[in-house]
Order: structure tokens, then sequence, then C-alpha cells
């Protein structure tokens, strides 16, 4: 059994992390700038401990917490504003350079997303969820429309006096990380210029996972909280019909799942995801 918070398993996910591309969005498309994250360590301190459990998502906030802290004061994370027992929202990080007086409330988004083609002309249209509940535009909508706007509610200025900083003199900046997966047989060269750095491999279906079955081919199927990481071995990975076995379990409960593929000719690792929709 793989230990997930072992300090090596740890360090893996780490740079993982930080090796995820960013997606960037033009200004008509989202009207908030896009975070840049430099001069991060890429090594993880002795002492770090990941709290558990946790789901991914929530790892990913306490990579980028780390990740933050070379150049940045953390003021605040995951600061809730609750008005009479009502939850308002929430930001991620407030933030102070520390060579800058500037402060900085940061949303911080990392995803898995699928193309789906026939899901419109435009490509923010066309990122969804692997298992179809997670829409790109819906979730920029909702950040638009609810979080960035939170800071200049009433309700939140008592939150910022403690903080000793007014809203008026703060920037607002988007940290969006995301790997992207496309149909089995798509052409990368087809995808949207916006997001093709962050493609990281394809999509396929149960009865398309046959075209994988090849003697050179190995598999593997991380824990989803391994998703990041990247394999520095082939250890562990199995023939295909051993893969097919378990990955056909997740697809019956309708739960995607991310795979990863071992080349013995080529000695490159690939990672894909088998798709329930």
């Amino acid at each position: 059994m793989i230990n997930l918070n072992s300090h090596t398993s740890l360090q893996r996910q780490y740079l993982g992390f930080l090796e995820t591309p960013q997606l960037h969005f033009a200004p008509l498309d989202f009207e908030y700038a896009c975070f840049e994250l430099s001069g991060a360590s890429r090594q993880l301190p002795e002492d770090f401990e990941m709290p558990h459990p946790i789901r991914l998502g929530q790892r990913m906030e306490i990579f980028m917490e780390t990740a933050l802290q070379q150049d940045f004061e953390i003021l605040a994370k995951n600061l809730q504003i609750i008005d009479h027992k009502r939850t308002l929202g929430e930001f991620d990080f407030i933030l102070k350079p520390k060579n800058s007086a500037d402060v900085i409330h940061l949303e911080m988004v990392y995803k898995f997303y699928f193309l789906r083609p026939e899901s419109g002309d435009y490509w923010i249209d066309r990122l969804q969820g692997p298992n179809g509940k997670d829409h790109l535009k819906l979730k920029l909508k909702k950040m638009r429309d609810q979080q960035f706007p939170l800071l200049y509610k009433t309700e939140t200025q008592a939150y910022l006096n403690n903080l000793g900083i007014k809203a008026q003199r703060m920037k607002q900046h988007l940290f969006f990380k995301a790997q992207v997966y496309i149909p089995a047989g798509f052409e990368k060269e087809r995808a949207d210029e916006a997001f093709v750095n962050t493609i990281q491999g394809n999509y396929y279906t149960q009865e398309q996972l046959y075209l994988l079955n090849k003697p050179v081919n190995r598999f593997y199927i991380p824990f989803k909280n391994d998703w990041v990481a990247i394999p520095d071995s082939a250890a562990g990975f199995e023939d295909f019909d051993s893969f097919y076995k378990k990955i056909s379990v997740a697809l019956r409960e309708q739960r995607s799942s991310l795979f990863w593929i071992f080349n013995s000719e080529t000695v490159v690792f690939q990672r894909h995801f088998a798709s329930w929709l």
C-alpha cells in the first residue's frame, strides 16, 4: 500500500502541482488578472506534513500555501465571511508581497477537464469535469458574479479592518491550474491556443481502452490524491487485463478515472483518463 502522506510521495505531488500548467484568460473572457507564481521553492520543507484526511483540492491549496511562503506574507487563508450565521463566501488567500506594499486577494483553482467538442463553439463552453458535473463556464461565472465582488460587500469590511487593510487598495487575481484531456483520436492541433498548453493526454470510453492493449504497455491506476504526481518508476504497473478489470469497476460506478501508461519501448510515461460518460 502506497503511503500518500510520506515525505517522498508528498514531494512528488508537490512537484506535480508546480508543473501543472495554468489556464490564462483574455480580458473579455475573465476580467481579473492571472496570478503568476515565480520563485517558489521546488523542495518541501523537511518538517512538512499534510493534514489527513482531506480532498485533492484541499491538498492543492496546502501546496499553494507552501509555494507562496517564499515571496509572500499570507495575511489570511480560507477567510470565511459570515453574516448572522450565514456564510456569504470565502477568500482563498489574502497576500502581501514581501517586496511590495500591495495586498492581493487571490483565488486558486485546480481542475481536471475533458474537452467536449460537441458542447459549444467556444473553448470555455467545451471544458467540463470528468464526471460531467463541473463546467469551466459556470466556474468562471460564479467567481465573476460572487467570489470577487464579495471583497466590496459591507459585511466584508469588518474582516478586512481586523487585518488592517482596505478593499479599495487591494488587487484581485486568479490562479487557475488545469489538466485538460482530449477525446481519443482528437488531433491536438485542432485545440484552441488558449488551452493547448494544458493538454495532458486523452480520455477513452470503456470500449476504446482496448486500443491500448499492446504488449509494450503497462498500466497503473493511482489513488485520486496522487493524480497530480508523476511516476518515477514503472514498479507496480501491470498488464492490460489486470488494469481493465480494475478500471471497469470504477466505470460501472460512474466514476471516470485517471491512469498512467508506461511504454517499455519508448520508456515514456503518459497519463490518460477512462471515461464512463
